[in-house]
């Protein structure tokens, strides 16, 4: 048997034995409040209705708080308002009454708005449980409260944004200032759901009951320590509810969506109609990573790239990629682009150029932290930091706040955990909150590499991508990522599906590599080919 410490209380609230707790795992599933009622909406065409949604959502909760705590002749008061989410409440002090726990319901506003919820007051009333009304019992409540085990919070749910209301501001301080053990219904009192702002005096609930889908304001940095441990509960909708609608957080694009994204060539246009890439890339030691990116941003159409680097690079890569131009800047002591002797040099570029590229093959020094600030304050187009480029930012994230332009990160998990001052093993563990989190946050599109990369945008959005395998961990595959990235960027794509379009391309002609050449053996320049022959399957 557990023991649940809550948070700064004294109150200890006995967990059944963890077995009981055990589940099949769930496909993880994030909505918007509009794309919720869509989905509850869409249900009504599979046999369902919003008392039956209503009354599988408090089952469902009361059927948790049952097996995780040990309930009976225990005391609980349950918090209700006017609206659906005080119906689901009325459901859960119905269904805990029928099995011996000690329930008080306290309403807020009056009665209830929807006839859904009415219904279940009365059904509730018709019990004999006692309802009881807030401005009648304010005084009285931290008394009871005191002498009470569980609070159910189901005071406002996906609907609430701004403010509490007076009263409702009263029970969330009384529900936050008992000892007891606090359970909200979907979504803590006082916490917005898309936005995830959080109002002031809102719930700080323990356990959060989230019905069918996990919502925005679950995963954001700054709503997730009012939700506590949450808990997705299912509530009978079926998966055809679902389909029917696109979702924006998650949703993966097929073949059909990228080719639509990627323009045709049309029989007028000249290299200048695709775009200028600047790729500031390459060192002493990582020559390679610069001809890659170039190469790729060549093979994925953009019109005119250019290589920024050492002299040394430059002339290694001049035989490898014969189609670029070459901008030879000052080589510093340990092999890399000088910052100090070449910014007049680059400035000039960054400032013509379409589309940015930054950071394949340099290295960890003073230099790259210098040029990085140098792309971000000068660059006119959208930038793609990638390797050396996301580790110099990680120790100067504000940087970011001087960019001109749209920036795409393209960070592996042990970059991305750079960038957040964590371990690996967190990044891993909660992905999609990481990434969603971290670009909204900074403004920025991130391109959260590994199985399953995600892309997310500042507005709140999120893709994943689907392609790939196993056989693109290797060194220089990132390489070839952002190159392919900048060149859609210079044909006009805006970020989000420049990263989105590259990362499923970079997957597709994996896939196809490995193929022909198995995960094992396959190159990162090998891409390339099949890269090639994807594009002419495709018309492009």
């Amino acid at each position: 048997m557990l023991i649940h410490h809550t948070p700064n209380k004294h109150y200890v609230f006995y967990i059944m034995d963890s077995a009981a707790r055990q589940k099949e795992e769930q496909v993880v599933r994030v909505v918007t409040s509009s794309e919720m009622k869509q989905i509850e909406q869409n249900s009504l065409n599979f046999g369902l209705s919003f008392h039956r949604l209503m009354e599988n959502a408090g089952s469902a909760a009361a059927a948790f708080i049952k097996r995780t705590f040990k309930v009976n002749q225990r005391n609980c008061v349950i918090f209700c308002s006017r609206g659906n989410n005080g119906g689901d409440g009325f459901v859960v002090a119905r269904k805990l009454s029928e099995n011996d726990v000690n329930v008080l319901t306290v309403m807020l506003g009056g009665r209830p708005a929807s006839g859904e919820a009415l219904a279940m007051c009365e059904q509730l009333s018709g019990m004999g449980v006692p309802i009881m009304d807030f401005d009648q019992v304010e005084d009285k409540l931290a008394g009871w409260l005191a002498q009470t085990d569980l609070v159910v919070d189901a005071i406002c749910g996906t609907g609430f944004k701004g403010q509490l209301r007076e009263i409702h501001k009263k029970a969330c301080a009384l529900i936050n200032d008992s000892a007891a053990v606090i359970v909200s219904l979907d979504i803590p009192t006082g916490v917005e759901c898309d936005s995830g702002l959080v109002a002031d005096g809102a719930v700080r609930a323990d356990y959060t009951l989230v019905f069918d889908s996990l919502k925005l304001c679950h995963i954001l940095d700054d709503s997730l320590p009012f939700c506590g441990a949450v808990e997705v509960l299912d509530i009978g909708i079926p998966d055809e509810a679902r389909n029917r609608i696109e979702l924006s957080f998650g949703a993966s694009l097929s073949d059909k969506q990228v080719f639509e994204l990627i323009p045709q060539r049309p029989l007028d246009s000249h290299k200048g109609t695709f775009g200028r890439v600047l790729n500031i890339a390459g060192s002493g030691r990582y020559r390679g990573a610069a001809i890659l990116s170039a190469l790729a941003a060549l093979r994925c159409g953009a019109g005119l790239v250019t290589l920024a680097s050492t002299e040394t690079v430059c002339a290694s890569a001049s035989s490898s990629v014969l189609e670029a131009t070459f901008l030879p800047l000052a080589e510093s002591s340990a092999g890399t682009i000088d910052s100090y002797a070449s910014l007049n040099s680059l400035v000039e570029a960054l400032q013509s150029a379409d589309a940015v590229a930054f950071g394949c093959g340099l290295e960890n020094n003073l230099h790259t932290s210098r040029l990085l600030e140098l792309v971000l304050k000068n660059a006119s187009g959208p930038i793609v930091l990638d390797a050396y480029g996301i580790n110099a930012l990680a120790e100067n994230i504000h940087l970011l706040k001087d960019a001109r332009a749209p920036v795409i990160l393209t960070p592996h998990p042990g970059e991305m955990a750079r960038l957040c001052k964590t371990q690996t093993a967190d990044i891993q563990a909660n992905r999609a909150s990481v990434a969603f989190s971290f670009a909204r946050k900074h403004g920025v599109y991130l391109l959260l590499k590994g199985q399953g990369t995600l892309i997310a945008s500042p507005d709140g959005g999120l893709l994943r991508n689907e392609t790939g395998n196993p056989g693109l961990a290797k060194g220089g595959s990132g390489d070839v990522l952002t190159g392919m990235i900048a060149a859609l960027l210079a044909q006009g794509l805006n970020p989000r599906d420049a990263a989105a379009c590259g990362a499923f391309l970079h997957g597709m002609a994996a896939d196809r590599t490995a193929l022909r050449r198995s995960q094992t053996a396959m190159l990162p320049g090998e891409l390339l080919d099949d890269l090639a022959g994807i594009f002419l399957e495709y018309g492009r």
